[in-house]
């Protein structure tokens, strides 16, 4: 992966999210600046996957010209397989040399 992307685990929500919860369910009344401070961190965690997600390659298009692309792919893979097996079947390729 690229040296700019995060680490998986500054990504993890879940730890931010058990924080928060704990924070609010400690003792009987909860420090309130301490469950601001916690949801700050997770709505900061949250906008950091935000921006990860619309660096993600693809994000641009919708779903259909995805879709799209993905069979336009496989079908050329399909058709570059297939001439593969054929050259292989004609004798075109040497598969033995130790070159």
């Amino acid at each position: 992966m690229a040296s700019s992307s995060p680490a998986e685990n500054e990504l993890n929500l879940l730890p931010a999210v058990y924080e928060v919860v704990r924070s609010i369910e400690k003792d009987s009344s909860p420090d309130l600046n301490q469950v601001n401070q916690k949801l700050n961190e997770l709505k900061a965690k949250f906008q950091k996957a935000r921006e990860c997600v619309e660096k993600l390659p693809g994000t641009q298009y919708s779903k259909e010209e995805q879709l799209r692309r993905v069979r336009i792919l496989h079908n050329q893979m399909e058709l570059k397989t297939q001439l593969l097996q054929k050259f292989k079947e004609k004798g075109s390729f040497d598969t033995d040399s130790t070159e």
